[in-house]
């Protein structure tokens, strides 16, 4: 069963004041149940192991005590002046943008985009029944030169968050076991669940993982591309994070890439995509990304 909603009391409102549309979205499989605003964040990521639609409300990854989950930019402008942005559920937003639903080669799918004058962004968050991920596709376009651009997302992982749970998490960088690196996953176990959710990419785009202290603020790409502040592991109410560095960029230039957040009944079965160092693409997308970030690459220009 696909289900695929808008917020009633945002619908109705547009509806009544005549406003264009923006209103969260909510998709949810068998597995996996997400909300995502009209900020581009989500204020709910709920999961459910066994597939069968079962997802209580006091088993959600980001909204108990502060949720927490979004993304941040920085960037250098033209004129030499750094910009920075930041969109969560509990910091505020950035950039206004509108979210609706998308379809596609998967099962379910929404879409968020915002243009400045200095880029236009988009999230395409997706997957397919029997998935526990969510992946996500990321294009940015610079609408003018900009220099050492970088890009994170992160979140507060609360899946034990419940009345007489507790918020603490076991986090780390790398699944040894598994071969994933460092640089390619941050993930986070349930202190008494044993839930993982965690962050993956592995690809051409400088990238790095970390762990902060502070758990429901950080979305500083700058802090994550550092590996964090904890080590690469910790055991606290603590945050998570994936962050990638696009380099300097020229006016039209864009980068599209794929990574996800992952889940799973355990930290050996979380789901990891098959083919390694791939986040599956949308379809027919895919040979479009292809060919777009090789001319962002090929046109990046040097420091």
């Amino acid at each position: 069963m696909k289900i695929f909603t808008l917020s009633i009391a945002a619908l109705a409102a547009a509806l009544t004041s005549g406003t264009t549309l923006a209103a969260p979205v909510l998709l949810e499989s068998q597995s996996v149940r997400v909300n995502i605003t009209d900020g581009g964040v989500f204020n709910s990521l709920r999961f459910d192991p066994t597939g069968t639609g079962n997802f209580p409300a006091d088993k959600d990854y980001v909204s108990p005590g502060i949720p927490f989950e979004g993304f941040g930019i920085r960037l250098t402008d033209s004129t030499g002046s750094a910009r920075s942005y930041s969109n969560s559920n509990s910091g505020g937003l950035s950039l206004s943008g509108t979210t609706s639903v998308a379809s596609g080669s998967f099962d379910f799918g929404a879409t968020w985009s915002t243009t400045t004058n200095l880029f236009s962004l988009t999230h395409l968050f997706y997957f397919n029944e029997g998935d526990q991920r969510v992946n996500i596709q990321t294009t940015f376009t610079a609408n003018a030169n900009l220099d050492n651009v970088r890009i994170s997302r992160a979140v507060d992982p609360d899946p034990d968050n419940y009345s007489g749970g507790s918020a603490a998490t076991n986090n780390q960088r790398g699944i040894a076991d598994q071969g994933v690196s460092l640089e390619d996953f941050v993930g986070s176990l349930g202190a008494i669940s044993g839930y993982p959710l965690g962050l993956f990419y592995s690809g051409p785009i400088a990238h790095n993982t970390g762990i902060v202290g502070v758990c429901c603020s950080v979305t500083d790409p700058d802090a994550y591309l550092a590996g964090g502040n904890q080590g690469n592991s910790s055991s606290g109410d603590h945050g998570i994070g994936l962050a990638f560095n696009l380099g300097d960029l020229l006016s039209g230039d864009t980068v599209v890439w794929n990574y996800a957040y992952v889940m799973g009944g355990s930290l050996d079965t979380i789901d990891i995509p098959v083919e390694p160092g791939k986040v599956p693409e949308p379809g027919s997308l895919a040979l479009a990304c292809l060919g777009l970030v090789g001319l962002a690459a090929a046109r990046r220009r040097k420091h």
